[in-house]
C-alpha cells in the first residue's frame, strides 16, 4: 500500500512555520506513519519561551539627506521554547559532556611535546567547552545525528561586569555552556532561523517524523516483543544515521548569525539529561573496585610506580591512577566514544 504525505498542502507556509527538511513524501513504507505535530511559541517574553535579540530602530535621515527606513525588533527562540519543539520532533539527547577548551588544549600539547604533566586545575584558567550529540528522527525513516560544541571563554565574557555578576557567572558557567551546545544543536537540527519577527512566531511551527505504524499487525506484534525483551526494536539499531557537526562560529542560512541567549540574566538549571556513557577503562576499574583496592601510587592497568603528581593528575582526570602510557592510551578511547 502506498502512503504519500504532501506537507505543504495541509500545513500552507502562510499559516505555518515549517520546520521540516522536504516538502513532499512522495511514499511512506506501510509500516511507518507520519507524525504531525503542532508547537505554538508563545510571544508574551514574561513566558519566556522568545527573547528580544535585536532592538527595533526607528526611521532616521542622516546629516547627508539620506533616509533610513524603521527596522522591526527580532526575536529568538530560548531554551524553554527549544525544548518545546525539541519534544514535539521526537529529537533524543545521545550525549552532553565536557571537553577540553582550546586554551586548556595548547597547554596539553605543550605538555605532551615535553613529557611532564601539569596537575589541571592549578592555573587561573576557567574557559569550559561542551559538546552535546543529539538524534534527529527523519522523514525518510533514517536517523541524523547533529553534534555541537560551545566554548565559553571568560575573560571575553565577563568583561565590564560587577564582581557579583562575575561570581554569578562562574557558579553556573558549565551549565550555561551545556545549555548553549543544545541550542545550538537543536537549532541546526530543526533548521530553526537566528531570528524572527513578532509576527512569524505568531504562525505556528510544524514538525514532522516517522513512528512505527502500529495498524500494522506485524509491526505490533514486534512492538509487543521488544515490549517484553523477547527481541531488539526493529526500528533503532539498524536505521542508517547521519552525523552532523556544529562549529563555535555559524551562520543559520538566514543571513542571521544564530546567537546564543544572552550571558548574565538570571540563569534556571536545566533539566537533568542523560549522562554520558563513562569510558571503557574507567568503567572497568569502578566495576573492579569493588572487588579490590586500588592502590593510588601504582597503575591500575601494568602495576607501574607513579609519582605522586602523575598519580594525582589521573586520578582527578580519569578517576583512576594510570601511568603516562595509559593516560594516552585512555584519550584515545574516549575520544571513540
Amino acid at each position: 500500500m502506498s502512503n504519500s504525505l504532501a506537507i505543504t498542502q495541509q500545513y500552507p507556509v502562510s499559516q505555518y512555520n515549517l520546520l521540516v527538511p522536504m516538502q513532499t513524501v512522495t511514499e511512506i513504507a506501510d509500516i511507518q506513519k507520519p507524525v504531525m505535530n503542532v508547537v505554538q511559541i508563545s510571544t508574551d517574553l514574561n513566558d519566556k519561551e522568545i527573547y528580544e535579540q535585536e532592538k527595533a530602530k526607528k526611521a532616521w535621515t542622516d546629516r547627508d539627506g539620506y533616509s533610513h527606513p524603521a527596522v522591526p525588533a527580532r526575536y529568538s527562540i530560548t531554551k524553554k521554547g527549544l525544548t518545546k519543539l525539541m519534544r514535539a520532533a521526537g529529537i533524543k539527547i545521545l550525549s552532553s559532556r565536557p571537553v577540553i577548551p582550546s586554551t586548556c588544549q595548547k597547554c596539553a600539547n605543550m605538555n605532551a611535546a615535553i613529557g611532564k604533566p601539569v596537575r589541571c586545575g592549578a592555573c587561573p584558567n576557567k574557559d569550559v567547552k561542551y559538546e552535546v550529540r543529539i538524534s534527529v528522527p527523519q522523514l525518510t525513516g533514517e536517523d541524523m545525528e547533529v553534534v555541537a560544541h560551545k566554548e565559553i571563554l571568560v575573560d571575553d565574557v565577563v568583561e565590564g561586569m560587577s564582581d557579583k555578576q562575575r561570581a554569578e557567572f562562574l557558579k553556573f558557567r558549565n551549565e550555561m555552556c551545556e545549555s548553549k551546545a543544545l541550542n545550538r544543536a537543536l537549532r541546526t537540527a530543526m533548521q530553526i532561523k537566528g531570528t524572527y519577527l513578532i509576527e512569524e512566531f505568531k504562525k505556528p511551527f510544524v514538525v514532522a517524523y516517522l513512528v512505527p505504524n502500529l495498524d500494522n499487525p506485524d509491526v505490533k506484534a514486534e512492538a509487543v516483543k521488544a515490549m517484553f525483551g523477547a527481541a531488539d526494536d526493529i526500528y533503532g539499531s539498524h536505521k542508517t544515521r547521519k552525523t552532523i557537526y556544529v562549529d563555535d562560529d555559524y551562520d543559520d542560512g538566514d543571513g542571521h548569525e544564530a546567537h546564543d541567549e544572552p550571558i548574565g540574566q538570571p540563569y534556571a538549571a536545566p533539566e537533568p539529561e542523560p549522562a554520558p556513557a563513562a569510558a571503557p577503562r574507567a568503567q572497568q576499574n569502578e566495576q573492579a573496585g569493588h572487588a579490590k583496592e586500588v592502590d593510588p601510587d601504582k597503575c591500575v592497568v601494568c602495576g607501574k610506580q607513579l609519582t605522586k603528581g602523575v598519580s594525582s593528575y589521573s586520578i582527578e582526570k580519569f578517576n583512576i591512577p594510570l601511568c603516562m602510557d595509559h593516560q594516552r592510551e585512555e584519550e584515545r578511547e574516549r575520544a571513540q566514544l
